[in-house]
């Protein structure tokens, strides 16, 4: 993984939190086994990690705190809030199974400018997600975010892309309840 600019903690969430304000098409008649994926993120989670920021190439602590509820059907919500680089950065989204589409969607907002929807794909007990986002500015960034559901925690990994600058950011964070 690489570096990303400076204003990326602040976009890396923000791109987060612009999805959930995003419609989804819902799904018909969600597979039961991807509804109880979705399902076991249930519940108040707490994580750190690290985070290596392209403006500067330095490592910085990552201390976030999601809480994951049901929303019927085959469909969670999620709101969060990490803190990183001395800011604070809230999160909030919803996550659906849309059987028509036989995939995993996501939508996220935060305060940035970010817009977009995430399309997710199994692998086992987890989902990874990867959109592509331009902003109000009209730069463009390629997000990859993975989450995965594995023995009682949730591990989240970003990769930020400036696509106009080449500029790489990551994140990992380790969840647990």
């Amino acid at each position: 993984m690489k570096f990303l600019p400076e204003a990326l903690p602040a976009r890396l969430m923000s791109c987060a939190i612009a999805l959930a304000s995003l419609p989804l098409s819902g799904p018909a008649l969600a597979a039961q086994e991807d509804i109880d994926l979705l399902k076991s993120y249930v519940g108040d989670w707490r994580g750190r990690g690290s985070a290596v920021l392209a403006s500067t190439g330095q490592e910085e602590t990552v201390v976030c705190r999601m809480s994951v509820h049901d929303a019927g059907a085959a469909r969670v919500t999620f709101d969060g809030r990490c803190s990183l680089a001395g800011r604070t950065i809230a999160v909030a989204g919803t996550m659906i199974w849309n059987e028509e589409a036989g995939q995993y969607e996501a939508a996220m907002s935060s305060v940035a400018s970010f817009q977009g929807v995430a399309i997710g794909r199994r692998s086992g007990d987890s989902i990874d997600f990867e959109l592509l986002n331009r902003n109000a500015e009209g730069k463009e960034y390629r997000i990859e975010a993975a989450m995965a559901l594995l023995d009682a925690q949730i591990g989240m990994d970003f990769q930020i892309t400036d696509l106009s600058t080449g500029g790489v950011t990551t994140a990992r964070v380790p969840f647990a309840q």
